[in-house]
């Protein structure tokens, strides 16, 4: 067969938009600057993969018999969203587990897990995820007993919505070698009733880690199955990259395979895991100074994108590191999985061969220490900080101090409105830490680049769940609105989930913008979602995503 006749015709015109271009520099977002180019009636073109025209009204020879042609009817075109800290294939697993994500007391928990004991041989896991307790009539977390009234002949683990706590009934703490004399592992906690037996609470990944290991892995083919599962999901929400946590070598071979296969939706950035649950830091540190496939490995829809550390754990549950100790929880300030000359040794190691480092921290005194080790990095290797650049997840918790730090090393931080918004961390950690948690207005103003996020499946994917959160500061939980003076605009949400996200997948020039040259992801809404009343910001939906200038999404509503 011949090659098919070349066409200087588009392969897809999108006419009739209203075009938020975006079209911002990396250094114009941290030196506040957010107007951008915005096209009424306006037209983008798109041929093999690239955006090939914007402007008033396409030229006619840009549109030929093999051209689609899509009237967006004068509503919003925004470019692909990109969520730059979630945990793509964790979620995607998370589509054959129960969900409890909105489950409102404790017995509705347990009546959705008796449901699928029910239809699920005996001896067979069952695995639930996304319960929030703070969401419950009474907020007190499940345990052991309350699992074992489920069934004691399955093995089940259900993973809270912060993915820093398990709750494991009796069989599965059995099947892990779990008892009263089983010791804390070091970054970890095993849970205890009074007399001191384990009560099926596993705090954080290192004693989570013991049930993991005695959980069958899913194969290679119902990865690829979840795969493209979750992109669906993605697609439907606007998103067409995301930078993916904690992912294990059988994982990424599975990104692979559903690549090759056509499977693959969705832009895909991994992050392997430096985490005690596999080995120690020394194992890890072999892993980092031994691999070849480095930041920036890979191709535009699969590559490798830096190595994740996850420093400490969760606010609510009193895990997260703090100068001083929680309100909620006085006898503790939390701590942290490894030490801060251990991170140090990470960051320096992970720069000296060229690897960007993502170090997830929720408590103030976990972002000061990973800015040390950050700092220590780039002072080793003077001028590595556009280069590599290493970034803070979540900085659940900051303090004014650390925003002229943030700022001078030119540190981004991956935020994510949506737990504050959906989660109420706020109401249970006290007025402190809840006008401090999760800005995105204090930083943006000190010169800090923040990127758009959800840590999904700690919640949905929705990126405009993330918007109406930043610019409201509205906690639904409570009904309280934290720290009004953060709020930030519904343009600058815009950026966040865009042209500052593509930043730490170091694709700012090709992605995140509407411009001629740049990859054709385009997202169509059914509404203004920058000039729309805040409260209409949630409902958004979207009518098609463009990926390289292919529809893999369209809206049949």
């Amino acid at each position: 067969m011949g090659r098919k006749a070349w066409s200087p015709a588009a392969d897809l015109v999108i006419q009739n938009a209203k075009i938020y271009t975006v079209d911002l520099t990396v250094d114009d977002i941290k030196a506040g600057k957010n107007d951008f180019t915005v096209l009424e009636n306006g037209c983008v073109a798109a041929k093999d993969g690239k955006t090939v025209f914007v402007g008033a009204e396409a030229p006619s020879a840009l549109i030929g018999p093999g051209t689609r042609v899509i009237d967006a009817g004068g509503r919003a075109l925004v470019p692909g969203l990109m969520d730059c800290h979630m945990h793509a294939m964790w979620a995607a697993n998370g589509l054959m587990t129960v969900d409890l994500e909105t489950c409102k007391t404790k017995e509705d928990f347990l009546s959705r897990l008796r449901e699928r004991a029910e239809e699920t041989p005996k001896g067979k896991w069952i695995k639930g995820s996304k319960w929030n307790e703070l969401l419950w009539d009474v907020p007190e977390p499940p345990t052991a007993e309350d699992l074992d009234s489920v069934s004691t002949e399955h093995p089940i683990m259900c993973s809270r919505f912060c993915f820093h706590r398990y709750v494991a009934n009796s069989k599965a703490l059995e099947m892990a070698g779990v008892t009263r004399d089983t010791p804390d592992p070091p970054g970890g906690e095993i849970g205890r009733y009074p007399g001191g037996e384990p009560n099926g609470l596993m705090f954080e990944n290192s004693a989570m880690g013991l049930i993991d290991e005695v959980i069958p892995l899913p194969t290679e083919e119902e990865l690829v199955a979840a795969i493209e599962a979750w992109g669906r999901v993605m697609n439907s929400y606007g998103l067409t990259s995301c930078i993916d946590a904690n992912m294990t070598f059988p994982q990424m071979r599975a990104y692979l395979q559903a690549l090759k296969q056509g499977k693959l939706t969705y832009r895909e950035n991994m992050m392997f895991y430096t985490d005690k649950a596999w080995g120690d830091v020394a194992y890890h540190l072999k892993r980092i100074e031994e691999m070849v496939c480095v930041t920036g490995f890979g191709s535009d829809m699969l590559k490798m994108n830096g190595v994740k550390v996850t420093y400490d754990g969760n606010n609510s549950a009193g895990t997260g590191l703090m100068r001083k100790p929680y309100e909620h929880m006085p006898e503790t300030c939390g701590y942290s999985t490894i030490t801060a000359e251990e991170l140090k040794e990470i960051c320096l190691l992970s720069t000296k061969y060229n690897w960007q480092v993502g170090i997830h921290t929720t408590g103030d005194l976990g972002a000061d220490q990973a800015i040390d080790a950050i700092e220590a990095a780039y002072e080793a290797y003077p001028g590595r900080e556009k280069e590599l650049r290493h970034y803070i997840i979540h900085l659940c918790v900051y303090d004014e101090d650390q925003v002229p730090r943030l700022a001078k090393w030119d540190i981004p931080v991956a935020s994510q409105p949506s737990i504050a918004l959906l989660c109420g961390e706020q109401a249970i950690c006290g007025e402190d830490i809840g006008n401090r948690y999760m800005v995105a207005g204090h930083l943006l103003r000190g010169g800090v680049l923040v990127g758009g996020s959800t840590d999904c499946p700690v919640v949905g994917p929705s990126p405009f769940d993330g918007f109406y959160g930043a610019v409201t500061r509205l906690s639904k939980v409570d009904g309280k609105v934290y720290n009004a003076e953060d709020r930030i605009t519904a343009k600058d949400a815009l950026i966040m989930w865009t042209k500052a996200s593509a930043y730490f997948s170091h694709d700012e020039d090709v992605m995140g913008s509407i411009e001629v040259g740049n990859y054709a992801d385009y997202v169509l809404l059914d509404r203004d979602v920058v000039e729309c009343p805040a409260e209409d910001i949630p409902g958004t939906k979207v009518l098609a995503t463009v990926l390289n200038g292919k529809v893999v999404y369209e809206s049949k509503g």
